[in-house]
């Protein structure tokens, strides 16, 4: 119904929008018409010099006012995809999960688009690290060109949504004031949310070896001498990054993702908060 709701107001504006072109075209017809006559009239010989001038101006005008708006009409034929419906819609999903942010049905929205369901079992799924580097990932700005195939389809509207929420948490974390202060307050008013809508099942399935490795990591490295000075370089190659604390260690995960998540925890200031939270999160669905 919503969508039959916007179709028809779009119907009226696109009515009315042509209901004016046409009326100012009639105009401009007429007008411009009554001009031409003019200027195609010839002077009578004993007309003095200046009728004849004045008429080639009314003709300059005339040719400047139709070049004119052949111009406007060729630019805003180049330029009509540049605003398409698509992405007014993904404007629409983004701002309509900013309104409700940190609120039951934000987190409960929240909590379920990184993770992938799996209609035939109807459960969720987590492919190894996926659910958690995905959303850095969609922050660079989406391909507009996409086919995500005709809305009107359930399936292919519930992906371009997801997508579009993905977009929206993504661009919420590169804004997010990531100081341990803030980080401790956010987890403080909305840890009740996440414990009612995220189940002891689901998290054994879904998290529960994300936090435990990287509660184990954060724990290896910071009990590892000069971690601190280790941590303070970067752009270090790869081979050089994961030999620390050792490459039998860092080999046994099969993501490297729990210790470059670290270093990024380091080089803000919040390692000690997130990890804190973490144990937390972890201690809670043990008990």
């Amino acid at each position: 119904m919503t969508l039959l709701v916007m179709a028809g107001l779009f119907l009226t504006a696109t009515s009315f929008y042509a209901y004016i072109e046409y009326s100012a075209y009639q105009k401009r017809k007429e007008r411009y018409t009554v001009q031409a006559m003019s200027v195609l009239e010839i002077p009578h010989e004993n007309d003095p010099t200046e009728n004849a001038l004045d008429a080639f101006k009314h003709f300059q005008e005339y040719r400047n006012v139709l070049n004119g708006y052949a111009a406007f009409l060729l630019d805003l034929g180049m330029n009509v995809g540049s605003v398409s419906y698509k992405n007014t819609l993904r404007d629409e999903i983004m701002a309509s999960l900013e309104s409700q942010e940190y609120g039951e049905t934000y987190w409960n929205t929240v909590l379920k688009i990184p993770f992938e369901y799996d209609r035939n079992t109807k459960e969720f799924r987590r492919s190894d690290y996926g659910a958690l580097y995905v959303v850095p990932a969609v922050y660079e700005q989406p391909d507009l060109e996409v086919d995500y195939g005709d809305l009107n389809d359930a399936r292919n509207y519930a992906f371009f949504e997801r997508m579009s929420q993905l977009l929206y948490i993504g661009q919420r974390i590169k804004s997010f004031d990531r100081s341990a202060e803030n980080i401790g307050n956010l987890w403080d008013h909305n840890k009740s949310h996440i414990y009612t809508f995220f189940s002891k099942k689901k998290y054994d399935k879904l998290c529960k070896q994300v936090v435990d490795d990287l509660v184990e990591v954060y724990d290896t490295i910071t009990a590892t001498l000069n971690y601190e000075e280790f941590y303070r370089m970067y752009d270090v190659s790869d081979d050089v990054f994961l030999d620390f604390p050792s490459l039998e260690y860092t080999s046994s995960f099969a993501y490297s993702w729990p210790f470059s998540f670290w270093d990024r925890r380091f080089a803000e200031d919040n390692a000690a908060e997130v990890y804190g939270i973490l144990e937390e999160i972890q201690n809670h669905y043990k008990d």
